[in-house]
């Protein structure tokens, strides 16, 4: 027997009551659709694109707040799928138009179609009844909706600041990978060899050197801030990673001969950093991966590189939760790697330092020191700097100083260590306490690691190709590309008020149907300003658009042409 039960009421509706003990009606017992129609006036949904509802009943608050609020998104929140079932059954036509959510598992394949350009926040309405049934759910469901919304508002940030950037940089990575080798052709290629991260926490100079013991048993792959600590213990890690499109990266690099360490770029890094790498070079891209709301899986790649990829074999997706260890992370998932290892992890400052002595960081910071200014008081400015909290330091024993941006990666790490089917242990030593996580000294991990035959190196370059790759395809989009963009740059030229109907119309195809790729990168903010301030007159609208449009024509027309340049000296 349920907990439900569904009984008629005088004005003819249905209404539902909480059995208990104590019995709790969740809706008028006379009138449910007039009191629904009474708490809807009285709420004020502001400008908010979403409404999250606490609570579904047999959803006459939902059908009232979508007569109230007919182009908001109405998202109800469900703890018991009993009261789902009844009201699908006795009232479907009050859950028209809605959401409903009884998980948390469902957030994401649910807000991952929501078109974040135009996002206006979201506004609360919590059904009393259904609330105070489950206050400790509702609370919990809001605020991972609400971490939600604020990771895709910082991700859409993110690509306003850095979008640009991004597709410059894969334009100049272009030309050079077509004889570097491919992630992709190593995925599932180390199944059942273990897997070490190293980052640059301080308690990477306590492991360095032990590192170099299990370069034979475990594929060791390096942030590329750890690089310079591991090169200075006589430890060269197999791979070395960077992701980051900012010039300051390079840095990692300068300076150092790796050996036998493959570089693992990201398309949209540095491009310099390939240039002058004294190694063989592998090249990746960043996608995101998740459930639509139709249940099938979704690809996001990094921008432009949907339409790049139609022309070259793609070079592989890695997924990433923000920072390189993140990426690494997902790097020796796809590669088949068990356990995953991770040291230098310590998402904290340990010992009152930002990184392990050793990294460019300290070097540049060593140059500032004087008589009244030694290293420690530089950490302990920009410590100062951020807003700090106490963790679980690692091994239980007391906390450890940390902060938001490490305690968002430590997330992710807790999260993605319950999710995975391998074991993931932490053998930083220091730092902060990563739930989910098995700690352990990495010295105790040597003999339970056999030496491997053939080892990482044998494996690595064995399936790592290289060789020039025909560029042909690519050659031939990037001709067909840049003529489009010379001739909309040529066309934007035109005064706005000059210009014809066709010649915008030809503007706009360009932009929306013949390089939607390209251009949509150069376009997200204007789209997104023009999204949110409806009040603009057409005319104003279309000028701001096809301004930037103009904008964007010249940008590509130079990346375009640069990277075809290159590509023609190719063999």
């Amino acid at each position: 027997m349920g907990r439900f039960i569904v009984n008629d009421t005088p004005s003819g509706s249905k209404t539902l009551v909480y059995t208990g003990p104590p019995e709790i009606r969740i809706h008028s017992a006379y009138d449910p659709s007039h009191e629904a129609e009474r708490a809807a006036a009285s709420f004020n949904g502001g400008r908010a694109t979403a409404i999250l509802v606490c609570g579904l009943g047999l959803g006459y608050h939902i059908a009232a707040l979508r007569g109230r609020f007919p182009d908001r998104i109405v998202i109800a929140l469900e703890k018991d799928p009993e009261v789902v079932r009844l009201a699908r059954a006795t009232c479907p036509t009050n859950l028209e138009g809605a959401h409903i959510i009884v998980s948390p598992g469902e957030i994401p394949s649910l807000l991952e179609s929501f078109d974040i350009d135009t996002f206006r926040g979201k506004a609360v309405f919590f059904h009393r009844p259904s609330y105070l049934l489950a206050k400790d759910f509702y609370d919990s469901m809001v605020a991972d909706i609400s971490r939600y919304f604020s990771s895709k508002l910082s991700d859409l940030l993110t690509r306003f600041e850095f979008e640009e950037r991004w597709i410059s940089n894969i334009f100049a990575n272009l030309p050079r990978s077509f004889d570097a080798g491919r992630v992709a052709d190593l995925f599932g290629k180390f199944s059942g060899f273990p897997g070490i991260i190293v980052s640059a926490g301080p308690s990477l100079r306590k492991n360095a050197s032990t590192l170099g013991r299990l370069r034979g048993r475990a594929l060791i792959i390096s942030v590329d801030t750890a690089l310079k600590v591991l090169l200075r213990h006589g430890v060269e890690p197999h791979i070395v990673m960077t992701i980051d499109a900012q010039k300051h990266s390079i840095k990692h690099f300068l300076g150092e001969r790796p050996g036998g360490t493959v570089l693992l770029a990201d398309m949209v890094s540095y491009p310099r950093i390939a240039d002058v790498y004294q190694g063989k070079i592998m090249f990746s891209t960043t996608a995101k991966y998740y459930n639509g709301p139709d249940g099938g899986v979704r690809r996001e790649p990094t921008p432009a590189m949907d339409w790049v990829e139609r022309y070259i074999e793609p070079p592989g997706d890695i997924q990433s939760g923000g920072s390189v260890a993140t990426s690494a992370f997902d790097l020796l998932l796809n590669l088949g790697c068990s356990p995953i290892v991770l040291v230098g992890q310590d998402l904290a400052y340990t010992g009152r330092e930002i990184h392990s002595t050793g990294t460019h960081h300290n070097a540049e910071w060593l140059a500032r020191t004087t008589r009244f200014l030694n290293l420690d008081g530089i950490n302990q400015g920009v410590i100062r700097k951020r807003k700090i909290k106490y963790v679980e330091a690692y091994g239980g024993g007391g906390t450890v100083i940390s902060d938001y941006v490490f305690d968002l990666y430590r997330n992710w790490f807790e999260d993605s260590a319950r999710k995975v089917a391998v074991p993931v242990i932490n053998a930083s030593g220091d730092g902060a306490r990563i739930a989910n996580t098995i700690e352990r000294s990495l010295e105790s991990l040597i003999n339970e690691f056999p030496v491997r035959n053939p080892g990482p190196v044998e494996v690595l370059h064995r399936y790592l190709t290289s060789g020039t790759r025909s560029a042909r395809a690519l050659r031939l989009a990037l001709e067909e590309a840049l003529d489009a963009t010379v001739a909309a740059a040529s066309l934007a030229a035109v005064p706005h008020g000059d210009q014809s109907d066709a010649q915008r119309q030809v503007l706009l195809d360009t932009a929306s149907r013949d390089l939607p790729e390209l251009f949509s990168p150069f376009l997200r903010r204007t789209n997104a300003y023009l999204a949110r301030h409806g009040e603009l007159s057409a005319e104003r609208s279309a000028g701001i658009l096809f301004a930037d449009i103009a904008a964007a024509a010249r940008k590509l027309q130079r990346h375009l042409a640069s990277c075809r340049a290159r590509i023609d000296d190719l063999p």
